[in-house]
């Protein structure tokens, strides 16, 4: 293969393993005015707009990196895995709104998408609406499935419940949590903090139901 093609650099630019490197080479064939658009259609240049936005986020140029993925879905709007790219990055610099726009389009795709939810999950728990969190996170699992990851969803799924003070529904996940992770350290530590709530919650009902007598 010729050293000089798109081709050449597009295999360079995956090899690589510097970001900066993988930049160089995805620059190239985006500048490259020549490309055979039987090798070059529009779903493969928004391939490489896409990595060069993945390396450009992994040197921390956020902003850069989002105007990858933006000429990206230009090309190709129903690439998930480049709206959900363009969630993480407005998550991480703040755009929390503009993010869960980004996983609802991932969604409107791919109802069942994983991620989509977990993420949006996450954004609405951090921004307090433990609620919505709760709606996303139970989207991700039936019951319990015997799987680390869905030990995570069940300990985030607990956290909003314990969020909005129903210690009871956070003792059930953080259950769950340890049915398929026996050693998970956050989720014994939390079950025996909500316990207590409980129990703190039910002595002072008892207490109110005495002096009432």
């Amino acid at each position: 293969m010729d050293p000089d093609t798109p081709e050449e650099w597009f295999k360079l630019a995956f090899d690589a393993e510097d970001p900066e490197e993988k930049i160089e080479y995805f620059s190239l064939i985006l500048e490259c005015r020549d490309l055979d658009p039987e090798l070059w259609s529009n779903e493969a240049i928004a391939l490489v707009w896409n990595n060069k936005g993945i390396a450009l986020s992994f040197l921390g140029m956020e902003e850069e990196a989002l105007e990858c993925f933006k000429r990206s879905v230009d090309l190709n709007k129903s690439d998930i895995d480049v709206w959900c790219n363009m969630g993480v990055v407005m998550f991480n610099t703040g755009r929390y709104e503009e993010a869960i726009k980004c996983y609802n389009r991932v969604l409107t795709i791919d109802p069942g998408n994983e991620h989509a939810w977990v993420n949006k999950g996450d954004i609405f728990e951090l921004m307090g609406k433990h609620n919505d969190a709760i709606d996303c996170y139970s989207k991700v699992h039936k019951e319990i499935e015997l799987d680390n990851k869905f030990a995570v969803v069940w300990h985030k799924k607990g956290l909003s419940y314990f969020g909005l003070g129903k210690y009871e529904d956070a003792i059930k996940c953080f259950t769950k949590v340890l049915k398929i992770d026996p050693e998970h350290l956050d989720a014994i530590e939390n079950l025996k903090t909500a316990m207590a709530r409980t129990k703190k919650m039910n002595d002072e009902m008892k207490y109110k139901s005495t002096s009432c007598l």
